[in-house]
């Protein structure tokens, strides 16, 4: 029945994604709730007396999607404090990048001394090596001065940023400037935490972007407590665009604890979801954990940043507190481990917490079967197969047939959830379709369908996140998270699927505009 002023969409095409993949003619909508879907004289009946009528004129519509793993408040603070450094092709252009903004900084007044920069690929540059300490000094020698690599394991600091380490660093990081894992954390410990204020702007215009584009809902990665204390905040406020689910750094946990927190904990707009543990470092970095060498660096098998039996007992752990757990594993090695490490620890629980793997990049097959068996989720990112170009280097021909494989995957049965991993990829889901779709020429066999990934990105990100029974899909009784496309999305080119965006987006029953202008 409905709730309150009902909304009644006609003259569409319903892509509901439930279990017979119904395309219906139109849906109602009352307060946050989907209340029918089918046939327009049946949606009207049930619709009750003098609904709105909104005529959608033969567009099409799909559940809203959810982003499994992305780090969305930290890339609306990434706009505010770092430049960007994405495809930079030589350390001059990056310079001149953090060079400029720099002046930003002292035109704006900005109180923040250091000058960060993310998103570069070194494999992009001329000279496909690390940019030092030294090229950093070239463009500050006051002023500390600090660059991420795009996946976040890698980074670089010039002198300045290099003395004001509290703990010291290994002597090669000290000559060249580059720090790998835990030490790209201690290079910028001295950075300023972000405001309240910057921290507000960050999730609303983050969030805005993300509602912009088809996306109602995120699992968002936070390390710093004080992001969970303003989204709920802004959510008491009534004016969060999009949905989060909070992954928050297992060195949090007891602190969540002591919050009386467990996974689910909140409600249908800011909801406490997994601890994350990081199990490997990234290819990018030469730091994933392999099982034979890396084909292009021999000798070297990444590392291990933990061991299968503290990782047993840290996901034991969480569980026995009521929380889940995300495993950033990227190497073989470390799927394998994570997986053993879940199947340990809850083998007699059937993993009903849903213990989940982040990324999964490079895998093998009996980690494959394992994670089917315990019904383990993988949130996967699509668009590392493009960025990631040299993937095939790293691990070279035999075992490339192991990476990314997504059809193989979703054969066998392993819960598939899409995500961008934003910042480290750009925030854009129709790219996202368009890589898992195309992919390269090495690996066609592991294309997914458009309809594939978005189902994924639907009701398989919802399952990630123990949400699949209030959203992924357009049924009764669901959350009323929906996207209306111009023209069929499962009916474009492969050109097209990049260019397409919504008419508009529904989240919580609410037709999203954008209301903050983009940095």
């Amino acid at each position: 029945m409905p709730k309150g002023r009902t909304t009644v969409y006609i003259n569409a095409h319903v892509h509901t994604f439930d279990a017979e993949a119904r395309v219906a003619q139109a849906f109602a909508v009352s307060g946050e709730e989907i209340i029918a879907v089918g046939p327009e004289r049946y949606v009207r009946n049930m619709a009750g007396d003098f609904p709105e009528v909104v005529d959608l004129e033969g567009a099409h519509v799909t559940p809203g999607l959810v982003d499994a793993h992305v780090h969305l408040i930290d890339y609306g603070l990434t706009l505010q404090r770092m430049a960007d450094l994405s495809g930079c092709r030589s350390v001059a252009e990056l310079q001149e990048r953090l060079r400029g903004h720099m002046r930003r900084l002292e035109e704006t007044g900005s109180p923040l001394e250091w000058v960060l920069g993310h998103g570069f690929d070194h494999e992009l540059l001329e000279t496909r090596a690390f940019p030092t300490r030294q090229d950093l000094d070239e463009v500050s020698r006051e002023r500390p001065v600090v660059i991420r690599r795009l996946c976040g394991h890698a980074a670089v600091g010039n002198t300045r940023a290099l003395e004001l380490c509290r703990r010291p660093l290994p002597e090669e990081s000290r000559r060249t400037g580059l720090v790998t894992e835990d030490d790209v954390g201690l290079l910028m410990e001295g950075v300023p935490p972000a405001t309240v204020e910057e921290i507000d702007r960050a999730i609303l215009q983050s969030g805005d972007l993300a509602a912009s584009l088809g996306i109602t809902g995120v699992h968002c990665l936070i390390v710093d407590v004080r992001q969970i204390d303003r989204l709920f905040a802004l959510h008491g406020r009534g004016i969060l665009p999009i949905r989060f689910y909070v992954m928050f750094s297992y060195s949090l946990l007891e602190e969540m604890v002591e919050r009386g927190f467990h996974t689910g904990s909140g409600d249908p707009w800011v909801t406490i979801g997994a601890a994350k543990i990081f199990a490997d470092g990234a290819l990018g970095a030469r730091t994933a954990a392999l099982w034979e060498d890396y084909a292009d660096d021999p000798g070297n098998r990444g590392m291990m940043l933990i061991e299968q039996a503290e990782l047993t007992d840290m996901i034991k752990h969480a569980q026995s507190h009521g929380f889940q757990t995300a495993t950033h594993a990227i190497g073989d090695r470390a799927v394998d481990v994570t997986v053993s490490a879940i199947e340990a620890a809850c083998a007699h629980q059937n993993n009903r917490l849903r213990h989940r793997i982040e990324h999964a990049s490079q895998m093998t097959q009996k980690a494959l079967v394992k994670m089917a068996h315990y019904t383990i989720p993988a949130a996967v990112q699509p668009q590392f197969i493009i960025t990631d170009f040299w993937t095939r280097d790293r691990v070279g021909e035999r075992r490339y047939r192991w990476s990314y494989p997504f059809k193989t995957m979703l054969r066998a049965g392993v819960p598939l959830a899409m995500s961008s991993d934003c910042y480290v990829e750009r925030l854009d889901p129709y790219e996202l379709i368009y890589r898992a779709w195309v992919r390269d020429e090495h690996s066609r066999d592991e294309a997914l369908t458009p309809f594939e990934t978005m189902r994924a990105y639907t009701l398989g990100s919802a399952f990630a996140g123990h949400q699949e029974n209030d959203r992924g899909s357009i049924e009764e009784g669901k959350l009323a998270d929906l996207v209306v496309y111009p023209e069929n999305p499962f009916e474009l080119s492969r050109e097209d699927i990049l260019q397409l965006r919504p008419e508009f987006t529904i989240v919580g029953g609410r037709r999203h505009r954008p209301t903050l202008p983009l940095l």
